[in-house]
């Protein structure tokens, strides 16, 4: 049985999601009318422009962009198109991942929408216009390898502040690509201790890792669990523990420096697992 998908759900109005649109659209939000940048994205998208009142036009576009309602929606097959080419994900808007696809693909960037140009691409590289992809159960505690992507230091850091991460190692269920190396989540801290040299307490932080891109382009709920400590701690990632409060040991506390302020570089690895079972799209590749 296939369960639905307990993902991040879009807290925000009208506006605030076609601002997160054109982010992953373009690489950033677009300036100018709301109705004009609505347009825009209309004719990237299918073509033409839509019938109907602002926010129902919007709807549309975000469910073709990530809601995968039946199909894999424009995010997740652009996310499958590289991950055939280059056994990872890039970062930028759909945009600007098609264009360059196209150029190493078919040696030119193409016109029209983002549905013909997929096809195009899909033909070229899996010889089909349909990307194989297809929906499976994604068990819970499914772990995870992702790193830090910039430096971070319990000195400067505030509770509630964002800490970013990307997948580091694809990972497969059954031949079935479901995290791609390159993928964006993120965590949010929850406690932060600044060192006091004179005492020798060290700094320490505490993250909720509570999000991560799946392939299919949306964000499943992950968290820190049992399991992802104890592939931490048999792989003795030290740093990438002492991100998440874990309980260190005498060997590995001589790693932290005493009465410092903990300094974790870009890069940083850690493990973190799926919170709920889940229905994914996967990229099939076996």
């Amino acid at each position: 049985m296939i369960f639905s998908l307990p993902l991040k759900t879009f807290a925000g109005s009208a506006t605030d999601k076609l601002v997160q649109i054109e982010q992953d659209t373009y690489g950033a939000e677009k300036v100018g009318a709301i109705l004009d940048r609505i347009s825009r994205l209309e004719k990237d998208f299918f073509g033409e422009n839509m019938r109907g009142n602002m926010n129902a036009r919007i709807d549309s576009m975000y469910m073709s962009l990530y809601e995968n309602v039946g199909e894999p929606g424009i995010l997740a097959k652009v996310n499958a198109l590289e991950w055939n080419v280059n056994q990872e994900v890039s970062e930028g808007g759909v945009d600007e991942r098609l264009s360059a696809l196209e150029e190493t693909i078919l040696g030119k960037v193409q016109t029209g929408s983002f549905s013909a140009r997929i096809r195009k691409l899909s033909q070229a590289t899996f010889g089909d216009e349909n990307i194989p992809m297809i929906q499976i159960q994604l068990p819970a505690d499914t772990l995870v390898k992702v790193a830090l992507t910039e430096s971070i230091t319990s000195k400067t850091l505030q509770v509630g502040d964002t800490v970013h991460i990307k997948v580091v190692e694809n990972v497969l269920v059954d031949g079935k690509v479901v995290f791609a190396k390159g993928l964006r989540g993120e965590g949010i801290v929850k406690s932060v201790r600044k060192a006091k040299g004179w005492t020798g307490r060290n700094g320490k932080v505490d993250v909720n890792f509570e999000t991560l891109r799946t392939i299919d382009g949306r964000d499943i709920s992950t968290y820190v669990g049992d399991a992802a400590k104890a592939e931490m701690e048999q792989k003795q990632m030290i740093e990438g523990a002492s991100l998440v409060a874990m309980n260190l040991n005498d060997d590995w506390n001589k790693v932290l420096v005493r009465g410092k302020n903990l300094e974790l570089t870009a890069g940083t690895e850690l493990y973190i697992q799926t919170k709920s079972p889940a229905a994914v799209y996967v990229l099939t590749v076996d």
